[in-house]
């Protein structure tokens, strides 16, 4: 190249547009990390604002959809985790410790409609807890009304006992929200032949219920008379019933209700055996300390009974 010569143009346009090239890159750079940090701060704030309705949302479920068995069933983790007292204190109730009996009521399934007399629609079954609860009733455990009745314990002077027999899917869709909206506890006697959920609870269900605080107890493997079974056979429906259970809840099953109210002195002999500790029948009356402890009373719930009949069941004494 001579002195004095300019160079090709050329030469510069690659310069000028190694230059340009550069600049665009680190400008785009600046915007992209600008970006990333406005996406990050903006991503947290919205966690945070979904978790605050999130938590909102779960009380707005509780209070307007208790027993909606078409949304909970897609979903058994819908109903909401939490958990009545461990321990309960009746410290504001008037105590007894005399013999005056409870009244041990049994339902069984809980469902719209109500096909039949063992059939309760949830509305009825609502109705009926309601009014146990504002005429000052409180809801005990099998462990509470084991200790009245064997050790004297004292115990609200109004006591009541809920049960549920044969361990239906829907006392978990429908009766259970029913319990924890009224804060009341009860038992359920499970059937364990079929814990698969579409029949008779799941495990699952049978678990949550446990954990909340549900007494989960037993209703033999497949529900059959006891009284025309031999021995063996009856030890082996309530053996094994009350260790598929067991295995569940990780809690000792200490709580039989004989299936159809029938059985005979092997019943009671092989209960006992098999480590059970309570025994319900279906004879009417309250359970006291008059009863065998194997042989206890309880009082039927009928689905065609209206709010009129079952005041004055609740009502009637030990005859």
């Amino acid at each position: 190249m001579l002195k004095g010569t300019l160079p090709p143009r050329n030469i510069s346009y690659k310069r000028l547009f190694k230059n340009k090239t550069s600049l665009s890159i680190l400008v785009f750079s600046l915007l992209f990390v600008m970006f990333s940090i406005y996406l990050i701060t903006h991503n947290i704030s919205y966690k945070n604002s979904i978790a605050s309705n999130h938590g909102s949302d779960n009380t707005s479920i509780d209070e307007n959809h208790v027993g909606s068995e078409n949304e909970l069933e897609k979903d058994p983790s819908n109903i909401e985790q939490n958990t009545i007292q461990n321990e309960r204190s009746f410290n504001n109730s008037n105590l007894i410790t005399d013999n005056r009996g409870v009244p041990v009521l049994y339902y069984h399934s809980v469902k719209e409609p109500a096909e039949n007399e063992v059939t309760i629609t949830p509305e009825n079954l609502r109705m009926q807890l309601e009014y146990i609860k504002n005429q000052g009733y409180i809801t005990l455990t099998l462990d509470e009304l084991k200790n009245y009745l064997l050790n004297n314990s004292p115990i609200p002077e109004k006591s009541i006992v809920i049960t549920f027999d044969d361990g239906y899917m829907d006392n978990y869709y429908n009766a259970f929200p029913i319990l924890k909206n009224l804060n009341m506890v009860a038992t359920i006697f499970c059937i364990t032949s079929d814990l698969d959920g579409s029949y008779y609870l799941s495990k699952e269900a049978i678990k949550e219920m446990s954990d909340y605080g549900i007494d989960i107890e037993s209703h033999t493997v497949s529900h059959p008379k006891l009284n025309q079974l031999p021995y063996d056979k009856q030890l082996s429906e309530l053996k094994e019933s009350k260790e598929t259970l067991e295995s569940i809840t990780g809690k000792k099953v200490e709580a039989v209700a004989y299936p159809f109210g029938d059985f005979n002195d092997d019943s009671v002999i092989a209960a006992k055996n098999s480590g059970y500790t309570l025994a319900f029948t279906t004879r009417r009356g309250l359970s006291d300390r008059d009863d065998n402890i194997l042989k206890l009373d309880r009082i039927y719930i009928s689905s065609k009974y209206d709010m009129n009949t079952f005041k004055e069941v609740l009502a009637q004494t030990k005859k």
